[in-house]
C-alpha cells in the first residue's frame, strides 16, 4: 500500500507549494508593510524556500502560518 505522499505526484506537490507560498507571502507582506514582490525576493533567497521545494521535507503539505513561522525564524537567526 502506498503512503499518502506517494499518491501525490511532484506536479501536484509543486502546485501545493506555490499556493502555500503565495498565501504566506500575501500575509507576510501585509503584516510587515512591504511590497509582495519584495517579500517574494526575500523568500526566494531563503533556506525556507529551498525546504519548501525539497518535497522530501513535507513542508509543501503545511499551511501558510507554518511556512511563515519557519521563514520568520530564519530571518531572526540571520540578524
Amino acid at each position: 500500500m502506498k503512503s499518502a505522499d506517494e499518491q501525490v505526484n511532484d506536479q501536484q506537490k509543486e502546485l501545493c507549494a506555490v499556493s502555500v507560498m503565495r498565501s504566506m507571502l500575501e500575509d507576510y507582506s501585509a503584516l510587515n508593510h512591504i511590497d509582495f514582490e519584495q517579500a517574494l525576493l526575500m523568500f526566494g533567497q531563503s533556506k525556507t524556500y529551498q525546504a519548501l521545494y525539497d518535497f522530501s521535507t513535507g513542508m509543501w503539505r503545511e499551511g501558510p502560518d507554518y511556512l511563515r513561522s519557519w521563514f520568520e525564524d530564519e530571518l531572526s537567526r540571520a540578524r
